[in-house]
């Protein structure tokens, strides 16, 4: 039976909500790599309070502030734990607003890039302090984690519009699917309209979080050799939009293209299918409109709700 996207009271974000939905239940097809977001749009645009709806779902964890060395402590402290701990699987992170990783000194800065680029890939490494000693570290050697972050576009871009240095080093760009988008004008005029009817009041009934019927273990999911063929294409396609406004580096797409490949078969997972499907592509190659750095408006109605 097909995945109905749950109704919030966040209007028009029905695109950005199935990505982050399809990017979470990365965690659990079997075999391949975990997805990670970066979703930039302007303050008020409703990212950040997405994002915290999924708050309460197993291997989720929601934090304002992010730092190497907080994650670690709390690690350490049991504040926090493996959702698959014989797979070195935290589960993933997710950060309303990623510019808080920009207000510490130089240093710290690099050494949360690091981190990120780290948890994100290949896994932590015990040569690298990351602000803890490395015999502390070793339990979590080759410990990966996949992240979810908003950011606003003053945090993204530099004052001329290019992509800032500091979202270059190590490869820290290519290593995220980043989302960009803005709100229509017709969008905008029916969110005030819902304010002026109190519809965001706590006492409504879109404001409960969303919980998401994950599965208890990872599960194998086959892709046939034609939408695997649809998404190395399509792969490159949203390289060759990316590269149009890059500066420093330019990105080759594979990173992208097992990204993508472990996005269609989340979306046949949650329909509850073991094969991936050319609806699954479909689906996908829909939300890539917004895999770029043009900051595209959300469409009013979304198909795959």
């Amino acid at each position: 039976m097909p995945y109905h996207l749950e109704k919030t009271e966040l209007i028009g974000m029905e695109a950005i909500q199935d990505i982050i939905e399809l990017v979470l239940w990365t965690l659990f097809v079997r075999g391949e790599r975990l997805v990670n977001l970066l979703i930039v749009a302007e303050q008020e645009s409703g990212k950040t309070e997405l994002i915290k709806k999924y708050r309460k779902n197993i291997g989720i964890h929601v934090r304002r502030r992010f730092t190497a060395y907080g994650i670690l402590r709390e690690l350490r402290d049991g504040k926090i734990s493996m959702l698959f701990r014989r797979l070195k699987i935290l589960g993933y992170m997710l950060i309303g607003d990623l510019a808080n990783l920009f207000t510490f000194k130089p240093n710290t800065v690099d050494s949360n890039i690091e981190f990120i680029n780290a948890i994100a890939e290949d896994g932590l490494s015990k040569e690298s302090a990351y602000w803890i000693s490395g015999e502390d570290l070793e339990p979590y050697e080759n410990l990966k984690c996949g992240l979810i972050a908003g950011l606003n576009p003053f945090g993204f871009f530099t004052s001329d519009g290019k992509v800032k240095a500091n979202l270059y080093k190590g490869g820290f760009f290519s290593r995220f699917i980043v989302m960009t988008f803005s709100n229509p004008t017709t969008m905008n005029f029916k969110i005030s309209n819902s304010i002026t009817h109190g519809e965001y009041r706590y006492d409504k009934k879109f404001r409960k979080l969303i919980h998401l019927n994950f599965p208890r273990k990872r599960i194998q999911v086959y892709l046939p050799e034609n939408c695997a063929q649809e998404i190395g294409d399509l792969a490159l396609e949203i390289a060759e939009e990316y590269n149009e406004d890059l500066v420093f580096h330019k990105i080759k797409g594979f990173r992208l293209q097992k990204s993508l490949i472990s996005l269609v078969k989340a979306s046949a997972l949650r329909d509850g299918r073991r094969i991936v499907s050319d609806e699954d592509v479909e689906r996908i190659r829909y939300l890539s409109d917004w895999m770029n750095l043009k900051k595209k408006k959300l469409k009013m109605g979304y198909p795959y709700a």
